[in-house]
């Protein structure tokens, strides 16, 4: 072995033509032993040879001392076998001896498997290989490696992809499916009718043309949308129409019976939507009426209201002039006093002085009449300030209540308009108000009393994540005319503010066995409905959120509903 050759980088590009994969290495016609790697044991690439005499391809000698290792024990396997050492010029180094050898080594041309017979020696097989005649190449019809010696032949008498051209409609077509085009597909192929007229030599491109004449051609009564299922030739369909016309007739009267039963129904139909749409009318006037009712009563508050403000700017006044008369009582009794001993004099100017004070503050004070007259007018005073603290309880009742019927619905619809979303939404995560509940809606004008509830914040699974959306109902006036427990369809929707064409929404029908749809024994039951109704990244954007508010829906179904 050629051990005084010169070391190179072991992970450096060689001079020598040489391969550098396993996927390039020769079919030997036959290799010897020493030609082939001490680890991976076939033949050598690169050939390099250790100081302990073994030769080792230099893919594999880099692998064997990996990323870090620097030493490795020589992969020969023998007593003797030395260890390798990576940054040693004499430990491990180019076998460019071994290398000249193996090129002299007698291979066979790459292309053997595709049928090359050709031999010669490893140096001269890329020459060999540029102009060898079975080199394979890929076939433009079925993608099979073809060598180049054969693909004419295939392409013209082989491949099963090779087009050929039909004799019939001059289409080409692949080889493997011409007889299926000439059965089946080809229109110039000529062929009976199929049903059988008697027709022949008719190109199957011309079948539908000979259809519109085929008396054989199968055909339907023309009085199959009445019921008549007779289906035959076009002759014995005209047969069968004229012998059959007292059937026809039959089912024409049929026929005529259900249209007639449909129009008394649309007529019935129609009858309860115009009833439904007039007691809807008779309510809008009951409505206005009652709205004009209260109008009425809050005018005449008002009006009781600028009196009762007179009539305290009347007391005003004389409370003015009583505290003037007390003032003047004082200062006579300072002139009847007015011989005595200054010091006296001005402790009872000090107390009336005092007095007048307190008759300022309170009415109290004062001598003889004076004293029952401030009572008198402190409880008179005190009885009026009772009395409009009373009406302004009692006006703001009826503001409330007349806020309510304004926004009241009796369709068992709610449309529930929040306004400061951000002010409300900032309450509920510091958790000064977590929930809001909406004005009632009811069914009908005696029907169910409901409202929604809103966690703007999330409850429950949907709490800091989600809003959560709930329904409940209520209790009301005429529940014990109602049917419990309460089943109605429910749709929970929030409404898109931009293009009013992407409506979140959910719908549930309630566990009849669930205590939130039960008769309700206090204000409102248990509310039911969604905790993960929509994340709050969804629901905070310009599609939902607009000026700060958004609107909430909820939608009763009452179609199949009946009541007082």
């Amino acid at each position: 072995m050629a051990s005084s050759a010169t070391h190179e980088s072991l992970t450096g590009s060689s001079s020598v033509a040489s391969i550098g994969s396993a996927e390039q290495r020769p079919n030997f016609v036959h290799l010897d032993e020493r030609y082939k790697c001490a680890k991976c044991k076939d033949a050598l690439l690169n050939p390099m040879q250790t100081s302990c005499g073994h030769r080792i391809c230099e893919l594999c000698l880099d692998s064997l001392f990996g990323e870090n290792q620097v030493e490795v024990m020589c992969p020969g396997g023998e007593e003797d076998c030395d260890k390798l050492n990576k940054n040693d010029v004499n430990s491990v180094f180019k076998d460019k001896s071994a290398h000249r050898e193996m090129q002299r080594l007698e291979v066979y041309c790459s292309n053997k498997n595709y049928g090359c017979p050709k031999k010669m020696k490893w140096k001269e097989l890329d020459k060999h290989s540029a102009d060898c005649e079975y080199t394979p190449e890929c076939c433009a019809f079925c993608g099979n490696l073809i060598p180049l010696i054969q693909t004419n032949h295939h392409q013209t008498e082989e491949c099963s992809q090779r087009p050929v051209t039909c004799q019939y409609c001059l289409q080409q077509v692949p080889f493997s499916e011409y007889e299926t085009h000439i059965d089946e597909t080809c229109l110039g192929v000529q062929v009976d009718c199929p049903h059988k007229c008697g027709a022949t030599g008719i190109k199957r491109g011309e079948l539908e043309e000979h259809f519109r004449i085929c008396q054989a051609k199968p055909a339907e009564c023309p009085y199959r949308v009445y019921g008549c299922e007779f289906q035959g030739t076009q002759p014995e369909v005209k047969t069968h129409e004229d012998e059959d016309k007292v059937n026809h007739i039959h089912l024409l009267a049929v026929q005529l019976g259900r249209l007639e039963l449909d129009k008394m129904e649309i007529t019935r139909k129609t009858e309860e939507c115009q009833n439904q749409l007039d007691a809807l009318k008779n309510q809008v006037q009951s409505f206005e009426a009652d709205n004009e009712q209260h109008k009425q009563t809050t005018e005449n508050f008002e009006k009781k209201m600028k009196s009762l403000q007179k009539m305290m700017a009347s007391h005003g006044e004389k409370v003015y002039k009583l505290e003037d008369k007390v003032e003047g009582v004082a200062e006579k009794k300072v002139v009847e006093d007015h011989g005595r001993q200054i010091t006296a004099m001005k402790e009872t100017q000090k107390n009336h002085e005092d007095r007048i004070v307190r008759i300022e503050r309170g009415g109290g004070g004062g001598t003889g009449g004076n004293v029952g007259v401030s009572e008198a007018l402190m409880n008179q005073l005190t009885a009026h300030d009772r009395q409009v603290g009373i009406h302004d309880v009692r006006l703001a009742e009826i503001d409330l209540r007349f806020q309510v019927l304004e926004t009241a619905s009796y369709d068992g619809i709610l449309i529930w308009k929040i306004r400061d979303y951000t002010r409300r939404k900032h309450e509920a995560t510091t958790g000064k108000t977590l929930s809001l509940y909406s004005q009632p809606f009811y069914t009908s004008r005696f029907g169910y009393k409901m409202c929604a509830r809103v966690y703007l914040n999330g409850d429950g699974m949907g709490k800091g994540t989600h809003m959560s959306l709930f329904f409940v109902v209520m209790r009301g006036d005429y529940d014990a005319l109602l049917q419990w427990p309460f089943r109605q369809k429910v749709t929970l929707m929030l409404l898109d503010q931009d293009s009013g064409r992407r409506h979140l929404s959910d719908t549930f029908r309630p566990d009849p066995t669930s205590s939130s749809f039960k008769k309700p024994t206090s204000e409102m039951n248990v509310a039911s409905g969604c905790p993960l109704f929509v994340s709050q990244s969804v629901l905070e954007s310009k599609t939902y959120v607009k000026d700060d508010t958004i609107f909430i829906k909820v939608i009763v179904d009452t179609a199949d509903l009946y009541g007082p």
